[in-house]
Order: structure tokens, then sequence, then C-alpha cells
């Protein structure tokens, strides 16, 4: 329990971490990663139990990640820098989906009492809104609105924690209200990461903030389940996101905005390097353009799923990502027009926020994603409390047709 709730409350926290050297290199291991790996461990007797009698839940998209690690792998030949593509491909797309797409989820499943995770999920909620929302009173103050602060041994950017509330804000739908303290607990987190959002100006954040309230308006059929509306609607606001700053002739956003589009074209130059298999995994942050406005980017990380699995691993890097995410989604819309209770709606609604946000964010292989993934899986597939104390008790199964 206590790894379980390090991680979660740690996980948008990405300076939080601990470095370790051997010799010359020096590796940094966020603390939530260290405490997931934990408990992998401590679960994988058990996970290996009910794969064997066959009563284990299911792996989040396995054939399509199964692809896209292919594709990683592949990639390290034409990679400009092997030895860092290999040290990438093992400590973020496999890692990741190991601790939280397997181990991470089970524990959500099975081995955390669903009241405890309601409380863990409101504490993560208040806590972090609360201070990223201190950071942005404190950077309006001095005249910084529009730029952002970092909270020394937290995060670089206090930005990525709105962005990180937003995407895992949906899962704050399973949290029940059958009591007078979970209401006023819930109601105060909506409330604090809704102030966040806004006082942080981030356009990544304020988008997916709008689909989440998509989620429940309106209340018959949500928004955010109408597909054509919900596409055009991303439309719209991924447009605005991009070109909004020119209209508003902010230096701070025609500045982000002016990057942004530097690292699309370096994209496209990786791209074009090798189309099938990309420049190799992780190479985003070594590959530089030295001709204005380039500079600006270099070592800098993509902005965006499709163009960074598109860039590093090429056509079948982004086909097998593609196939994850839509195998993973239409398994939780499953689950979700099978029980149409508060857990597969905070499922789905979690899947939805987590890939917009990707569509302009950095998120793609770090904590602040996978563990609401996780979270998101584990609930869809929650084995009933009855069961919780029997390690070989099957997966909470769909029910009949009638």
């Amino acid at each position: 329990m206590p790894l379980f709730a390090m991680a979660l409350l740690s996980q948008s926290y990405i300076d939080y971490q601990l470095d370790v050297s051997f010799g010359p290199r020096t590796f940094n291991l966020p603390v939530a990663d260290l405490c997931a790996l934990t408990l992998l461990v401590l679960a994988s007797p058990f996970i290996w139990a009910d794969a064997h009698q066959r009563s284990t839940m299911p792996l989040p998209g396995i054939p399509g990640y199964a692809l896209f690690l292919v594709a990683c792998v592949m990639s390290i030949g034409v990679s400009i820098e092997p030895a860092e593509s290999l040290h990438h491909v093992l400590r973020k797309p496999l890692f990741y989906y190991l601790v939280y797409g397997i181990g991470f989820s089970w524990w959500v499943a099975r081995g955390i009492h669903p009241s405890a995770l309601t409380w863990l999920l409101l504490i993560w909620a208040t806590t972090c809104a609360g201070l990223s929302l201190i950071s942005s009173v404190d950077r309006i103050a001095t005249g910084g609105a529009l730029w952002h602060n970092a909270i020394d041994g937290l995060t670089p950017n206090h930005k990525a924690l709105t962005v990180a509330l937003a995407g895992g804000l949906p899962l704050l739908l399973s949290v029940p209200t059958r009591t007078k303290s979970l209401q006023w607990g819930r109601m105060l987190a909506f409330i604090l990461v809704g102030l966040a959002i806004i006082a942080s100006a981030s356009k990544t954040a304020i988008v997916v903030g709008l689909v989440f309230i998509g989620l429940l308006w309106p209340r018959q059929r949500p928004f955010s389940f109408q597909p054509k509306r919900l596409l055009l609607c991303m439309g719209i606001g991924l447009g605005l996101a991009y070109y909004a700053p020119l209209w508003m002739k902010s230096k701070a956003m025609l500045d982000a905005a002016r990057s942004r589009h530097s690292l699309n074209e370096r994209s496209l130059e990786m791209f074009a390097h090798n189309p099938l298999f990309g420049s190799g995994s992780g190479m985003g942050v070594h590959y530089e353009q030295v001709t204005w406005p380039h500079y600006r980017v270099n070592g800098t990380d993509t902005h965006g799923v499709i163009q960074k699995v598109a860039s590093e691993t090429g056509i079948v890097g982004l086909t097998g990502y593609a196939l994850f995410a839509g195998g993973t989604g239409w398994a939780l819309l499953r689950r979700r027009k099978q029980w149409e209770d508060p857990n597969s709606t905070a499922a789905l609604g979690t899947w939805i926020t987590l890939h917009i946000s990707l569509l302009l964010s950095t998120e793609t292989f770090s904590p602040t994603h996978w563990v609401p993934f996780a979270v998101a899986w584990g609930i869809a597939h929650r084995i009933p409390h009855s069961r919780h104390a029997r390690s070989n008790g099957p997966y909470l199964p769909p029910p009949k047709r009638r």
C-alpha cells in the first residue's frame, strides 16, 4: 500500500527522482517509476500464476504494442546513436508497458481496496492542483502571466502539472458520492483543478479540460461520446492551440508556437531520413538542426505523439502504436456499453483525455500518462471485493447481453 500510494501521488512530479551513477553515466529514476518497478516485482508471482490458470485480466493492446516494440528494436539499426536508442527502448517503451501497463494495472484491479484508491485519487488531484495554482499566482504577481515556473525538486514546468491533471481528471468520476465527505472531496478536487488549469494558461490543459466537460454535458448524451462532434472540436481546439498566438500577438505564446512548428519540421526531417523505421527510438532529443529557427528546439523532446512515434520509429512504429491505442480504446468502449457504471465511464473518459493530451504534449513515455492509463485499465477490469483476497480469482467478466 505505501509503495502504491507513493507511485500514484508522485506521478506528476518528474523531477522528484533519484540520480544513480554507474561509472561515467548518471541515470535519473523518478520515484514513481522506482515504486512501480518494486510493485511489479512483488506482483509477478501472482500475475504468473493467474496466467497459467487463464484467469488474469487482459493485457492492454498487446498485439499493437508488440509491433511497436519490434519497430523500436529495428530502429536501433538506423539510429544516429544506436547505444542511446537501445537504452531508450529498454527504459521507456518496454519499461512503462511492463511496470504500468501490466504491474500497476494489476494492483488497481486486485491489490488495492477501492476506497483506498478513491482517497488517493482525491489527494493526488487536490495537492497537485494546489501546487500548480500557488505557482501560477506567484508567476502572475511578478508579471510573467504566460510563462512557466519551475518547482524545485518536483517539476521544471508548473504547467506540466495541469497537463497531467487534465489527462487524469476523468478518474475522479469513479469516486463514489455515497457520503458527504466524498461529495465535498470530489467537488473540491474539481474546483481546484479547474482553477489551476485556467491560471496556468496551458493551451494543452485547457483543450483537454474542455473535452472532460464534454464527458458530462449534455447529460443524456455527453458531447465527448459523439465521435463526429468530438473530432470536429478536436480539430478546432488543436487549430486554436497552434494559431491563437498569431491572433493574440503574445510574445510568450508566439515563442511556444514557433518552437512547436520547428519541432514538427524536425520530426518531418527525421521521418524522411528513414520512413520505414524512423531515425531511432528516443532520438528526438539528440537530432540537431542548426538552421534558424530550429536551434531553439535542439535537445527538446517532440510535442505530439504522432510526430514523436513517426519520426523515431517510422511507419511501422506508428502503425503499432495506433493499433495499441485503438485496441485499448475499443476494449474500454465495449466495457462502458456493457456496464455503464462510473468505473467504466471514468476509464473510457480517461483514455479519451489522455490520448488527446498526447497530440500536444510530451507525455508519451512518462508516469503522467501511464499511471492514469494503468488506473483506468485496472478499474475497468476490477475484481469484485469478495475476490480481492484470492490471487486466482478471475477478473470481472462482462455481463451477458439480454
